[in-house]
This record gives structure tokens, sequence and C-alpha cells, in this order.
């Protein structure tokens, strides 16, 4: 289960890659307006970043960024410090797998 700060709630990463070939690491999910923001890795090993914007005047637009290794680490590093500072351990760990696993 995620958490919330401010309007965005923070998703755990995903255990398995969906059927276009990505699996979120981080995911975030803003109410006001609706958007997301993630993370994730493809199949071939690649790092992006994308936003998906699905509410106001730029609905439907989708922004996607090829990432490197350290940026993707770099954001990892964020999270496990965000989910340290709102009590939430469990989710720490879980991303602090995700940046061991990316490490190696």
């Amino acid at each position: 289960m995620g958490f919330w700060v401010g309007n965005w709630l923070h998703d755990p990463p995903s255990k398995e890659y969906d059927s276009t070939g990505k699996r979120a690491i981080i995911k975030h999910l803003c109410f006001g307006p609706v958007e997301t923001q993630t993370w994730y890795e493809s199949v071939d090993g690649q790092h992006y970043c994308e936003l998906h914007i699905l509410e106001g005047l730029q609905a439907g637009d989708v922004f996607l960024d090829r990432i490197s290794k350290a940026k993707m680490l770099e954001a990892i590093i964020t999270e496990i410090d965000l989910c340290k500072r709102h009590g939430e351990a469990e989710l720490a760990a879980a991303f602090q797998a995700e940046k061991d696993r990316i490490e190696k």
C-alpha cells in the first residue's frame, strides 16, 4: 500500500512487467489536477521517466524521457528518504531492494 504526501499518492514498486514491457519502480499519482509520474524499467533494462497528464488544459499529454542508471538511482534514493521521513519503513526497504538490484 502506498502513502500520501500532499496531493500525491506514492505507490510501491511493481513486481512484474506489464503487457507493454514496463515495470514501474516509482509511481506517483496526483489528484488535483489528475496526473501520473512513473519511473520505470523496460524489459531491455533501460530506464524511463513518464509524466501523463489526465486532466486540465494538457489532458492526454504524455512526456517520456529515457534516463540514465544514475538518474534512476537518484530518484530511488529520494523516494527512500521520503519513505523514511513519513514512517514507511516497509516501503523504504522495497525501494532499497530496487536500488541494490540496479547497482549490481
